[in-house]
């Protein structure tokens, strides 16, 4: 089965960010994340969470988390802005 973020580790095999956390923005819409480690804070406006190396917090609106396992995310809503701290 092809893996998305397995390919591209292959590609980017000597950088060294790679093994911290995979994150992926479809169109402001959903965020898939892989690599969390816990999650700090959780509203309809802001979610953070812990990552390897910091913390990713997320902003929008009507924002609600529709899948949590131990290292994957899904955050549905209007994404207006991620960053990483």
């Amino acid at each position: 089965m092809f893996n998305f973020f397995s390919e591209l580790k292959k590609i980017a095999k000597n950088e060294k960010f790679v093994d911290k956390y995979n994150l992926i923005n479809m169109s402001g819409k959903i965020l898939y994340i892989e690599g969390h480690t816990g999650v700090c804070k959780l509203s309809h406006t802001l979610i953070a969470f812990k990552v390897k190396g910091g913390m990713i917090t997320v902003e929008g609106e009507d924002m609600s988390l529709a899948e949590l396992s131990e290292t994957t995310i899904k955050i549905v809503g209007q994404i207006k802005r991620v960053e990483a701290i």
